[in-house]
């Protein structure tokens, strides 16, 4: 029998979804996939009834419902800066997770460079190597994970075709200040590269920390290609509506590649979502706080606990480096997943594996503290028990 496509050795399955299975299948607390252990708004249960009373089952239009994609388009304008039209260059995807595909896929030729800040969500590079495009890896500076400007600088060649940006951060929390994001800006214009940036977490802020779209800068507009979607603000991980929004030059391809990957993502929560946009500042607000107070809490207890840790400013997930406890991230995070324990993901999961000579994904770990507060504690709990042998 003839062998697989020899691109897939490059990446394995979901080491995030593993750790999920490993939880269920331990009886563990779950805190290593970004997914809320609560109910989202009422307005958006409500909005799945009078979907279903509409009788929305069939597919929609391939590009989005146009009364979706004309609220996303007054979002964008209002929250993000960015304005783009509805029509032409707005598209609803099946989750953030498929923007991010079909735009990697529409932009990428066979061994063009598309460079990626490490550490970096799982898909960015299993997706680039699907499309044949070649990773390459710009490490943040690992004491405060800021940008290195030279590093970045040094990394783009006559090939490197776009820069794959994420902010907030998954893993670190990192929330990319202006002067970092105009110095991306800067270097695409000045080397003719697209950004192509997730923003999954636009809303989820902390302290003084300010979202800013990188499309929203001086001639980056028909450059960046934007994703963001409903799952983590509204706590829908599961309904998998997302969207990206482009310059239509761009968008023609994206919505190629999204045609024949999905057709359209679900008509029926098309519709649901649309009760999103009747919540006002309040809700953002107390996001914001829930979140907040979870990761004080959760960043506190474990610094007792000897984790060292840079503060997230953003999402909800955060990088923890157990250097401390002479155990490397799988060993730690298999140790603490087994017999009733908390489930977390290896930090190796978020760097090339390739990079024999300096590995540092083995020294860290991720949190998620999208669950309710009473599991974290009983999280943390957990924890501390396991390392204090109780």
């Amino acid at each position: 029998m003839k062998s697989l496509a020899s691109k897939l050795s490059f990446f394995q399955e979901s080491v995030i979804r593993e750790m999920t299975r490993k939880a269920i299948e331990n009886n563990a607390i779950n805190l290593s996939q970004g997914m809320p252990d609560f109910s989202p708004p009422k307005v958006l249960i409500d909005g799945i009834k009078n979907a279903i009373q509409q009788e929305e089952h069939q597919y929609s239009v391939t590009y989005g419902r146009p009364d979706l994609r004309e609220k996303i388009s007054e979002k964008l304008l209002s929250y993000n800066k960015l304005n783009y039209y509805p029509e032409d260059e707005i598209t609803i995807t099946c989750g953030a997770g498929e923007a991010i595909a079909s735009s990697i896929m529409a932009v990428t030729n066979p061994s063009d460079e598309i460079v990626i800040i490490e550490p970096w969500y799982e898909n960015y590079v299993p997706l680039t190597r699907l499309a044949e495009g070649k990773p390459v890896y710009v490490q943040l500076n690992i004491d405060d994970f800021r940008l290195n400007e030279e590093t970045i600088k040094e990394s783009i060649t006559d090939k490197t075709k776009a820069i794959v940006i994420n902010s907030p951060h998954n893993p670190t929390g990192k929330v990319f200040t202006e002067q970092e994001l105009r110095f991306i800006a800067d270097l695409c214009k000045d080397e003719d590269i697209i950004a192509i940036t997730d923003e999954i977490y636009e809303y989820i802020l902390f302290d003084d920390s300010k979202h800013i779209s990188l499309g929203s800068l001086e001639g980056m507009e028909e450059r960046t290609i934007t994703v963001s979607g409903f799952s983590k603000t509204f706590s829908i991980t599961g309904w998998r509506v997302g969207y990206v929004v482009a310059h239509e030059n761009l968008m023609t391809g994206i919505r190629k590649v999204h045609d024949y990957l999905t057709i359209c993502a679900p008509s029926l929560l098309q519709l649901a979502v649309l009760e999103s946009f009747k919540l006002g500042e309040e809700y953002f607000s107390l996001l914001k706080k829930r979140y907040q107070r979870n990761r004080n809490f959760i960043v506190d207890e474990l610094k007792k606990l000897d984790f060292k840790i840079v503060t997230p400013s953003g999402a909800y997930y955060l990088f923890a480096d157990i250097s401390s406890f002479n155990m490397n991230d799988i060993d730690f995070a298999d140790m603490l997943v087994k017999d009733k324990g908390v489930a977390v993901v290896p930090g190796t999961s978020f760097y090339n594996k390739n990079n024999q000579l300096e590995n540092i994904g083995q020294n860290y770990v991720r949190f998620c503290f999208s669950q309710k507060y009473e599991t974290i504690e009983e999280a943390v709990k957990r924890i501390s028990n396991l390392l204090n042998g109780s």
